[in-house]
């Protein structure tokens, strides 16, 4: 399955034949444990419903960090 990861084409391998969620998705692509915001297609997804959103092909993941500045 190919999704788009901040503009940049992903192929996701390994699915079990259930679309995948973003939490794992997530892990996959190395968030785990960070603090991060995420948007799919354009909509903000809250971390608490990570777990229930699945991702399809031709998703667009947006995923931000925070940054500090001074």
């Amino acid at each position: 399955m190919r999704i788009s990861v901040n503009g940049e084409l992903t192929e996701l391998n390994g699915l079990d034949g259930e679309p995948p969620r973003l939490d794992r998705v997530l892990v996959d692509l190395g968030y785990k444990d960070r603090k991060v915001a995420v948007a799919v297609n354009e909509t903000f997804v809250p971390r608490t419903s990570w777990a229930e959103r699945t991702i399809g092909t031709g998703d667009r993941l947006d995923v931000v960090a925070p940054i500090q500045g001074g």
